[in-house]
């Protein structure tokens, strides 16, 4: 039955599957179709297919050219559509929505639109016509091909005529500059314009040189420097080309090569050093780009800044003419014998004295080196061999060898303005009012580091010291170089005498100090390189203190402890739970050397229980799962000094155990059996939920009772104590086959029903049910448990066969059931122990007292089975149904 079963499924199944195919046909797209339409839905066209998008008034399409096209089937109705497009040549792209390309071809890739776009780009040039065939399908969507419409359309596109090309036009050609010469160089500079948008090409320039070719310059837009000459005349010739057409050649010009300016360079006035004795000469240089002479060039003299007429043109100033102290300049105006180029100067020179130049001496003090907080001093000396006095002193300094042009002719540089590490130097020259000495420059001055300087000091912890403490050392340092702190000194005193065993450490360990010893601590600066000026903190002495190193522990054990921490025993137990004592261990240590007292309070729940005052174990008949216990210990010295702390425990909950227990024993297939949980225990509260899992099967109680086939089933049960924790045991019972009679079968003979029945296994009793519905499940608890229905027990005998009267007119189900070593087999699911006789022809006059019926225990049956036996059944049959 079981494989019938499954092989109708698996046969309605591709019936469903191979039906549904019917209504999605081709909705994914169709080629091929473009020229013949859509013929499997109908005979003959009824719509009009629209394409648009095609240059039909531009004479064609443009080779390479791109266009946008959609195309639909006309008026819109209801329902699928689809198309087939197809161009003979070209190529397609950006497609729009619901659109694919398949071997070359357009079609939808879904039916629910009916209208669509793409994009189409001209093939090259040459390729003369393209054919558009499109085949549009509007669908009414009812499955068949029936009442749909299609029609087809065909377009042929020509290719645009190259002879509708505009020729460019040249704009605007000028000559750059317009006023060339030689040293301008010439070029032509023109605007290209194209009606249609072409871009510029094969362009054709011609150049002429007065009025030959000048090939070498062909397509050319500039004429360099060594084409030109002063006098020529050029003219040039512009065709554009938009690489198809030329434009119209435009020629502008003659225009004429200039005269290049001449230039005058390199002006010197020589002696450099001139003296009242010597003649100031003037040299230069004259250049002209046309290789023109010079002629009529212009010299113009200037003393203190007025023109000196009598000396225009020449080249030389006698000494008669020259003074100490006079200020001469020259100008040059250089001309080719056409124009005048530009006026040059030489600047101004300063005429010497005959008389002897001074000599000076410098030294930068403090002598030696300086540090960063040095300012710097020059000291300039001199002499004269005239026996002059000094009239004025330029002083210039040097930092690393760079000139510091804010200190010019200072005689002192500030401590801000220096650096460690830099070196300095000063220049000094002396001037006797006519004559300079020669600059003389200092030796090298380093910038020494500077100390640093302790600012402030303080010594940790602030307030009243005790031996419980650290001593630590903070400082404040400054430097003006800006060194970091580096191998600074500290140095601890105690009782006034430098224990040098401490030197080093910012940090003094508690156990180091006593009670009643002064200390202080003292810092000598460190930058790396120096130590600077030390600072020193007050004395503070050390006090007595509390207590300290407290460790409270809390647990169960037998007894608690305070004391010192050597002595203290193994820690409590953790977790805490109730069945044994709460215990607490304390220890703490006095630095002083103090003896320490205990004492110890408790809180539960947070509320204080006063009489468990100094009780170090609390009973276990006092504690419960669940309770929060505070145990606050104060360790104090003889001087009255203590310190307090607070340890927090929560009693935990002992987990329930599971235990199963079953009956009977041996269990027998088929059969019920009870399963009890009253073997479960809790040391520390109640049992309050008992939950059973039977082979995947929720039950609940403390006693459950079940029906079970063969082979091995899971028993699994949870047990939940009153603080919410769970115990869990899992069993496994083995069953041997169900032993039931076989062969059962069910005739009417008039209005009699016989049952007979085979049985190997000796003499028992047989039970007989009889129902108005097959004994099959008729639906599904909350849990999935099957629920069998009209369910009656009628009689019951120890032979092999059975009779009653056909109570109804109707299909009556019967099934026998037997009893094996005390217990009622009760098992009628997929068994050959059931049977049905179809009794609708029995006679209307029917004895409802059939041969051996036991009717008054049908009501108690019945009730077995709807109130205890439907659980287990459903259970049961759950079971052999996973297991199949």
């Amino acid at each position: 039955m079981r494989h019938t079963r499954r092989l109708l499924a698996i046969v309605l199944l591709i019936m469903l599957i191979s039906s549904s195919q019917v209504a999605i046909a081709n909705s994914n797209g169709k080629t091929g179709s473009s020229t013949s339409g859509c013929t499997c839905h109908g005979s003959s066209s009824t719509i009009s297919p629209s394409l648009s998008g095609l240059p039909w008034g531009a004479g064609g399409y443009t080779a390479g050219a791109t266009y946008s096209l959609n195309w639909d089937g006309g008026p819109h109705i209801p329902g699928d559509g689809g198309f087939n497009l197809d161009a003979s040549a070209g190529t397609w792209s950006n497609l729009g929505s619901q659109v694919q390309l398949v071997n070359g071809e357009l079609t939808h890739s879904s039916d629910s639109l009916r209208s669509w776009s793409a994009d189409w780009t001209a093939p090259s040039a040459g390729t003369g016509n393209v054919v558009f065939n499109l085949a549009v399908l509007y669908a009414n969507g009812n499955g068949a091909t029936s009442g749909d419409d299609w029609g087809t359309g065909t377009w042929t596109l020509g290719e645009a005529s190259s002879s509708s090309n505009t020729p460019p036009e040249v704009l605007s050609v000028t000559f750059v500059p317009t006023d060339p010469t030689r040293g301008t160089g010439l070029a032509v500079d023109y605007t290209y314009y194209d009606a249609d948008g072409d871009s510029e090409q094969g362009t054709q320039i011609r150049w002429k040189l007065n009025g030959n070719n000048v090939a070498d310059l062909d397509d050319q837009t500039s004429v360099s420097q060594t084409w030109l000459a002063k006098g020529q005349e050029w003219t040039c010739t512009v065709t554009v080309k938009d690489g198809t057409d030329q434009g119209d050649p435009v020629t502008i010009g003659p225009v004429t090569i200039n005269n290049t300016l001449p230039i005058a360079r390199n002006l010197e006035l020589t002696p450099e050093n001139p003296l009242d004795t010597d003649e100031l000469e003037l040299d230069y240089d004259y250049f002209d780009l046309d290789g023109e002479p010079q002629q009529g060039t212009e010299i113009r003299w200037y003393l203190d800044g007025a023109r000196i007429p009598e000396l225009d043109d020449e080249d030389s100033v006698s000494p008669l003419m020259i003074r100490s102290g006079d200020q001469w300049e020259a100008s040059v105006k250089p001309h080719d014998g056409d124009e005048f180029g530009e006026i040059v100067y030489t600047g101004v020179v300063v005429i010497g004295s005959s008389n002897n130049p001074p000599i000076a001496t410098v030294y930068v003090s403090p002598v030696g080196n300086a540090r960063t907080d040095d300012a710097l001093q020059v000291n300039v000396g001199w002499t004269d061999p005239d026996g002059d006095t000094v009239q004025s002193t330029e002083i210039r300094w040097f930092r690393d060898g760079v000139q510091v042009s804010a200190y010019n002719d200072l005689t002192a540089v500030l401590s801000e303005s220096t650096s460690k590490g830099e070196t300095w130097t000063a220049k000094a020259r002396v001037s006797d009012g006519l004559l300079w000495s020669n600059w003389v420059e200092s030796e090298d001055l380093i910038i020494l580091n500077t100390p640093p300087k302790v600012t402030s000091i303080e010594m940790f912890p602030s307030g009243k010291l005790t031996t419980s403490m650290n001593l630590s050392v903070s400082w404040e340092q400054s430097d003006v170089d800006g060194d970091s702190e580096m191998n600074s000194q500290i140095r601890w005193w105690v009782d006034g005498e430098w224990v040098r065993e401490y030197d080093g450490m910012t940090e003094i360990p508690a156990s180091e100090t006593v009670r009643d010893q002064s200390w202080s601590v003292q810092v000598v600066p460190g930058d790396g390189d120096d130590l600077g000026t030390s600072m020193k903190t007050t004395s503070r002495q050390i006090e007595n203190g509390a207590p300290g190193n407290m460790q409270v522990y809390l647990g169960n054990g037998d007894a608690g402890f305070t004391g010192e921490a050597s002595e203290m025993p193994s820690l409590p137990t953790l977790p805490a739970n109730s069945l044994e004592s709460l215990v607490v261990y304390a220890s703490a240590t006095d630095l002083d050397g103090e003896p320490v007292s205990f004492h110890v309070s408790w809180a539960r729940n947070g509320f204080s229980v006063p009489d468990l005052e100094d009780i170090l174990a609390i009973p276990a008949d006092r504690l419960e799962p669940g309770q929060t216990w505070i145990a606050t210990v104060t360790a104090s010295d003889p001087w009255g000094l203590s310190t307090i702390s607070e340890v927090e425990i929560e009693i935990a909950n002992v987990p329930p155990t599971a235990m199963i227990s079953t009956s009977p024993e041996p269990p027998v297939a088929g059969a019920f059996i009870t399963l009890d949980a009253s073997m479960s225990t809790d040391l520390d509260g109640d049992i309050i939920h008992h939950m059973w899992d039977v082979n995947g099967v929720s039950l609940t109680g403390e006693v459950v009772n079940v029906q079970l086939g063969a082979g091995s089933h899971s028993v699994m049960l949870t047990v939940v104590d009153d603080m919410g924790e769970t115990g869990m045991s899992v069993s496994y019972i083995t069953f041997g086959e169900v032993i039931t009679v076989s062969g059962l079968s069910a005739t009417l003979s008039g209005s009699e029903v016989e049952l007979s029945w085979e049985w190997t296994e000796g003499e028992t009793n047989f039970r007989i049910y009889r129902s108005s519905s097959p004994f099959t499940s008729s639906g599904h608890g909350a849990n999935g448990e099957a629920l069998v229905t009209d369910l009656e027990a009628v009689g019951e005998t120890t032979e092999l066969s059975w009779s009653e009267t056909a109570p109804v007119a109707s299909n009556l189900y019967y099934a026998v059931t037997a009893e094996i070593g005390g217990l009622e087999v009760l098992w009628l699911f997929e068994m050959d122990n059931t049977a049905s006789v179809d009794a609708s022809e029995a006679p209307n006059s029917i004895d409802i007292e059939p041969t051996g019926s036991i009717s008054a225990m049908s009501l108690p049956v019945t009730i077995i089975m709807l109130l205890v036996g439907l659980a287990s059944i459903g259970i049961t049959v759950f079971g052999r149904r996973r297991d199949a």
